[in-house]
């Protein structure tokens, strides 16, 4: 069967998933101390300084500290081919590689309120297929970074109310390579096209925070939807005809040529509460909506010249809005050891028609463990240990007007983290 390069090389291979912990393509790896609890009341937290993500105005009564921490991640993916393309195997990949993702905070009373600087990675991918699997015709490599440079601010204005707000300065760098079947020379041939881009935007995060009369706390929080308009370029690594409606093969010539699209990231709202239950126990729970409908398609234009000029192509996403939700505890054993479990559903944004190889996903069920100690210098050690069980998943993804390449998922992670609290003063 023979497959065309649809117009552009597209960025819909960028909805990037592979080492990706939450559903979507969403980074959750943000708190070792949150995720011990699988990011119940991470919301409504006051005592840890990566409230510079989830709720800047959970930094208010804080002192000065930095605090840090490392995620170890493991993945175990299986995607096989269902149903061979031409030359293309349907052999079982492995397309996922451990990855270590670092995270970074600091905060400072300033005045009458606590000011925050923090570091994130909350978006990230990076996986590989053989060029000779059937996958490699919508993404044989995905490496997707995108870093968040958050400056917080949060103030107590009574004694059980606290507002806060970040702004957020986030880069992306992307890369993205795939197989193309294509006609030179009249013949049938394989070629690669590459694309790399990189962007920078501006987002904000919004958060509140009550103190309930009958103890525990009560937090909000809103994540602005990020657009980050990518420019880069497709390389073609062989010659092909580009087949144009009412026109036929166009011929390009191997090359780069100038690319760009944009890329939607979704808005996250998260209410969040904490409540104790005893003198030693805490119980905590989430609710997160993601804006993931906004990621219905993405457009790209890529400027071949010549008689094609600029041409735009769209490929489809069809992402849906989803719900999260954790349920977690701690438990204080005296002398400054702290232990927690929690349990995170993550419903997925994709679909069984429209599911890319890029991103394999399925419902995430998440079972977390944690533990803190403090020493004598007041230094907190962060551990937590997190198992992430993903539904079985099927991909029919059409990579040409007359071709659709389909794949089974099957997908497990284990994320291990360490981190340190550190007081300044």
């Amino acid at each position: 069967m023979k497959v065309h390069l649809t117009l552009g090389i597209t960025l819909g291979s960028l909805a990037f998933a592979s080492t990706i912990q939450a559903a979507g393509f969403y980074l959750k790896e943000q708190s070792i101390v949150s995720q011990g609890v699988a990011f119940a009341g991470a919301a409504s937290r006051t005592d840890v300084a990566s409230s510079v993500y989830f709720n800047p105005a959970g930094i208010a009564p804080l002192e000065a500290m930095i605090e840090t921490g490392a995620h170890l991640l493991i993945p175990d993916q299986k995607v096989t081919g269902t149903e061979a393309i031409g030359l293309m195997t349907t052999e079982t990949q492995k397309p996922l590689s451990n990855s270590l993702i670092p995270n970074f905070y600091y905060t400072r009373p300033l005045g009458s309120g606590t000011v925050g600087f923090g570091v994130s990675a909350p978006f990230g991918s990076k996986n590989e297929y053989d060029d000779a699997f059937i996958g490699s015709l919508d993404a044989a490599k995905t490496k997707l970074k995108t870093i968040d440079y958050s400056f917080a601010y949060g103030q107590s204005l009574s004694e059980r109310l606290r507002l806060g707000g970040s702004i957020v300065y986030q880069t992306a760098d992307i890369e993205q390579r795939k197989v193309v079947s294509s006609q030179r020379l009249g013949q049938a041939t394989n070629s690669t096209a590459t694309l790399k881009g990189d962007s920078s935007a501006i987002g904000y995060t919004l958060g509140v925070q009550v103190d309930l009369e009958n103890g525990g706390t009560l937090g909000f929080s809103y994540k602005k939807a990020v657009t980050q308009k990518i420019k880069g370029t497709n390389t073609i690594s062989a010659d092909f005809e580009l087949p144009v409606a009412g026109v036929g093969g166009v011929p390009v010539a191997a090359g780069a040529y100038n690319a760009s699209g944009d890329l939607n990231l979704p808005s996250m709202m998260s209410l969040s509460l904490t409540k104790p239950v005893s003198d030693s126990t805490t119980l905590m729970f989430d609710v997160t909506r993601y804006g993931w409908s906004s990621y219905d398609k993405l457009a790209v234009a890529t400027e071949w010249g010549g008689v094609l000029g600029t041409q735009t192509s769209t490929s489809v996403q069809n992402y849906s809005d989803t719900t999260s939700y954790s349920l977690g505890a701690e438990h204080s054993y005296g002398g400054g050891l702290v232990a927690r479990a929690g349990v995170h559903f993550d419903p997925t944004p994709t679909n069984d028609t429209d599911r890319s190889f890029s991103t394999p996903d399925g419902d995430r069920t998440w079972l977390a463990l944690g533990l803190s100690k403090q020493t004598d210098n007041g230094l907190m050690i962060d551990l937590a240990y997190t198992r992430i069980k993903v539904d079985d998943s099927s991909i029919n993804r059409q990579v040409s007007p007359t071709t659709t390449a389909r794949a089974d998922a099957k997908s497990s992670f284990d994320i291990v983290s360490i981190g340190f609290r550190i007081p300044l003063e």
